[in-house]
């Protein structure tokens, strides 16, 4: 028996059952799991069991804080429960009747719930990529500034290329996942991806389609474009599935679905997504330059709230703007560079503090992981057990955030803020080590002592435990 088949016998009951379970994800530590009926589900008994540190519901999606081990319990869970390759039990990508429930899903959830779990289901699976290219950028700038890497040699042209796929085939990547999310064929939307990024249309000049003249737009690396485009492809799939006889769909869907969508989102969609795009990224930079130190601060202190109820993942939308627009992002991640430290920071606290071997264990490893920049198995395993380190961490990430507004603080790839992560506020220029790096450190160091002293003076005992 395998180290996690117990704990996903347990799980898979307290679901609701095996055939209670559509569609099995996950991201750093959460195994996310969508399900037919939520109300089968007993969350009580999902937080006993030990592996579980703790539960987040939203709608018909229940996230399981797992840890760092999340990926390896998703794969035993999808071998478990017999899931195809990708977590989706039974699927049909063509199937009218399973299609048409997944997209009224969506009819029954308010607005709000609506645009988190479209934002979260969309950008988290594609995080895996991002990761990878902006540290691919950390070591390439390391390796030219420190071992005198030739931008000449074939390392570097293979380093390079690694790095920048990650983030011009950014529409495709987002393509798929979006559509896949809406319950759409997924390659499709990887297809209208595609198509953006063709060289014959991206950034194209005097482009026309049918004596229609098409506005030049930039689509690699960009992000609404494409997620606007698929959003059309929902409602132009739902009405193309009622029209089309079953007879000639296999051929007529795909067909008629990618010959209205591409048109209208080059010549409408398209435009207005960029425009929405410079918009956020005008206003970012305005409440930066103006309210920098307040607006980083607030980041700070309330990225591990954000965090607890999956919120968080409602920011990402920002930072590939302002990346894609300014190179940078001087906004969201800084201000979570301050929070995740302290997060780290406050569970190392609670790891002084107490008496107990299992205790001090759990703080320990969640607080050298939320240090590097993964925070939810000390938010959901230390922070929320004990009361008091929550506010240490919350003032602490508000402090750092502080500093980091007021000095401009800007990370150049989207990587989860941490000790992990310092090379990426390495400027992608060439340039070297200058104070934005040095200024990373000095917001990591102020963070982290700022939450482990208050934290640490807030007298936290096993008492506490919620």
């Amino acid at each position: 028996m395998s180290k996690y088949q117990t704990m996903i016998k347990k799980t898979m009951k307290q679901l609701g059952g095996q055939d209670n379970i559509s569609i099995v994800n996950h991201c750093a530590t959460r195994l996310r799991l969508t399900l037919h009926d939520p109300e089968r589900v007993n969350v009580e008994a999902l937080e006993t069991i030990p592996e579980v540190m703790g539960v987040v519901t939203r709608g018909k999606e229940i996230q399981l804080i797992i840890g760092t081990e999340v990926s390896t319990v998703y794969h035993e869970f999808i071998t478990y429960g017999e899931f195809v390759e990708g977590g989706k039990k039974n699927e049909v990508l063509d199937d009218p009747e399973q299609l048409e429930q997944q997209k009224n899903d969506y009819g029954k959830k308010n607005f709000l719930a609506v645009i988190v779990d479209f934002i979260s289901g969309t950008f988290v699976p594609i995080l895996p990529i991002l990761v990878a290219a902006g540290l691919v950028s950390a070591v390439l700038n390391i390796a030219v500034t420190f071992f005198n890497l030739s931008a000449e040699g074939g390392t570097y042209t293979i380093l390079s290329a690694i790095n920048n796929a990650g983030f011009y085939f950014l529409p495709l990547f987002l393509g798929y996942s979006a559509a896949r999310k809406l319950g759409i064929n997924p390659i499709m939307g990887a297809y209208l991806g595609a198509i953006l990024i063709h060289s014959s249309i991206d950034n194209a000049e005097g482009l026309a389609f049918l004596g229609i003249s098409i506005p030049q737009v930039t689509y690699n690396t960009s992000v609404i474009p494409v997620i606007l485009g698929v959003l059309f492809m929902f409602y132009v799939s739902k009405g193309i599935d009622r029209m089309t006889p079953k007879e000639i769909k296999f051929f007529m869907h795909p067909l008629l679905t990618i010959l209205i969508v591409t048109p209208i989102t080059l010549l409408l969609l398209g435009p207005l997504g960029t425009f929405v795009g410079k918009f956020i990224a005008d206003g970012l930079n305005f409440v930066n330059l103006e309210l920098g130190w307040l607006s980083v601060g607030l980041i700070g202190a309330l990225t591990p709230l954000l965090v607890m109820t999956g919120t968080n993942q409602a920011l990402f939308p920002l930072v590939f703007t302002s990346l894609a627009e300014s190179g940078y992002d001087a906004f969201v991640l800084p201000g979570m560079l301050a929070a995740n430290v302290a997060v780290g920071a406050a569970a190392l606290a609670v790891y002084c503090r107490v008496k107990k071997k299992d205790t001090k264990a759990l703080a320990l490893s969640s607080g050298i992981t939320g240090i590097m920049g993964i925070t939810e198995p000390s938010i959901f395993g230390v922070l929320i057990r004990f009361k008091r380190p929550l506010i240490g961490a919350v003032v602490g990430g508000g402090i750092g955030g502080l500093v980091a507004g007021i000095f401009q603080l800007k990370q150049y790839a989207v990587v989860s803020p941490g000790i992990a992560a310092l090379p990426t506020f390495i400027p992608t220029d060439g340039t070297g080590l200058n104070s934005n790096f040095w200024l990373a450190i000095m917001v990591l160091f102020i963070s982290v002592v700022a939450s482990f002293a208050i934290t640490y003076l807030l007298d936290v005992n096993e008492d506490q435990i919620k």
